[in-house]
């Protein structure tokens, strides 16, 4: 695995953890960007990792959002800012494109930024105790501007997206397990553990499945029904064609294990 300045990527087994290390707070800005999209491309290319896990190596800390001092240096012309939304989009349109299934391990508060980037991974397991989430960028009289306002009402629907956007609200991880918003609320200490552990689950799946899985129902979403089964066709059609499907019938046939090739 390559080095990089502010992340370091661990593997183990099939299941590669990418761990943020930018401290003191691990903050999503214009020097981080271009790491996280080498990151993203470099575990998508290695064959050898089937599942991928986010987590922070700063302990209480996940990931922040924009640095709000330096926000109050911003060039306030249109096409200056249009252009940092655009970047932000960029950055985490690549990390939801991951193309094989993806856990995040929450053990510090996820807002803003930060829930925004765990709205882009497939799972989400947040510590119970400390660690809040939710979009409050209301609170300071801006929008969330890195596809919170997108991303959230297909995680928790639009009526949920609504109060907690309109609010700036907040909630710890019991309450976002509750509505949906996280995937499992960890004891403290075992979050880290459980992501690796449910990734590893999703690491013996068939990679080809798996990815064609994901691009199905990520590709289909706004779509009409006609269109979205086109999507489905066209994705199932591959992955019956492939080597893993053929395997997979004879496994089950001959009540043995599968053995996945990737292909």
């Amino acid at each position: 695995m390559a080095d990089h300045q502010f992340f370091r990527l661990e593997r183990s087994g099939a299941v590669t953890t990418v761990f943020f290390n930018k401290p003191p707070m691990n903050t999503l800005d214009k020097d981080l960007y271009p790491e996280l999209h080498a990151v993203c491309d470099e575990v998508d290319a290695d064959d050898a990792t089937r599942a991928v896990v986010f987590a922070s190596k700063i302990p209480g800390v996940f990931v922040a959002g924009a640095d709000i001092k330096e926000m109050t240096t911003y060039v306030f012309e249109e096409g200056w800012i249009d252009n940092r939304i655009a970047t932000v989009h960029r950055a985490l349109n690549r990390v939801e494109d991951i193309q094989k299934p993806t856990v995040v391990a929450i053990e510090g508060h996820a807002l803003g930024g930060g829930c925004e980037f765990s709205l882009c991974v497939d799972f989400r397991f947040m510590s119970r105790g400390k660690p809040l989430i939710g979009l409050p960028e209301i609170l300071i009289g801006i929008i969330p501007g890195g596809g919170g306002t997108q991303r959230l009402p297909r995680v928790v629907g639009y009526g949920r997206s609504k109060e907690i956007i309109f609010t700036g609200g907040k909630m710890h991880a019991d309450e976002a397990e509750k509505i949906g918003l996280i995937t499992c609320a960890c004891d403290e200490g075992t979050t880290l553990s459980e992501a690796q552990s449910f990734a590893e689950k999703l690491a013996t799946q068939a990679p080809v499945a798996a990815r064609m899985a994901k691009a199905a129902m990520h590709k289909s979403i706004g779509m009409g029904r006609e269109e979205g089964l086109q999507i489905e066709r066209e994705h199932c059609l591959k992955t019956v064609m492939s080597a893993d499907a053929r395997e997979g019938f004879s496994a089950f046939v001959e009540k043995r294990k599968p053995k996945w090739t990737g292909e």
